[in-house]
């Protein structure tokens, strides 16, 4: 009688366990899902990325982050869409990125999109009365997407270019 009563004890704490490990186990491990996380429109004046990570446990809000390196010009233009005799403008070239929170699915799945903006060119660009500060030539690299609450991330290939300088 005394050793069926530590069997079932034995059993029931092997049990209550495995059943308070079974969250956890379910939820598995956080990572982007490669095929399904791109780059889904890019233009001279922004980069959208579309994701999903697996492996989250149900209901979990998760910070998203895409960053994108960006070079850009920008310009002064006159009235008449040209560059005037003395040309002003800029290069720009730094890391830019967007961030959201998103709400994981009854599958542990998130998915989404966010883009990522290049900054406006009156904020970039002081010109001269007579003439309008113009964003004339981006190119978009070192894209990457990163959930900032388990760490999981993915750098996506391809750079993206897009206009010309005015002359």
């Amino acid at each position: 009688m005394r050793i069926q009563s530590i069997l079932i004890a034995i059993s029931a704490t092997a049990s209550a366990t495995v059943l308070a490990a079974a969250p956890a186990l379910a939820s598995g491990t956080p990572h982007f899902v490669k095929h399904l996380t791109k780059v889904t429109d890019a233009d001279l004046s922004s980069v959208t990325v579309t994701f999903k990570e697996a492996g989250l446990e149900n209901g979990a809000v998760e910070t998203i982050t895409v960053t994108a390196h960006l070079n850009a010009t920008y310009q002064c233009v006159n009235r008449g869409g040209h560059n005037p005799d003395d040309p002003k403008k800029t290069v720009i070239s730094g890391d830019y990125s967007k961030s959201g929170e998103f709400r994981a699915a009854r599958n542990g799945n998130v998915t989404g999109s966010l883009t990522v903006a290049a900054p406006a060119p009156s904020t970039v660009l002081d010109c001269p009365r007579g003439q309008t500060a113009k964003h004339t030539v981006s190119t978009w690299s070192n894209i990457s997407v990163t959930d900032e609450d388990t760490l999981a991330a993915i750098a996506l290939q391809g750079t993206y270019s897009f206009g010309e300088p005015v002359d």
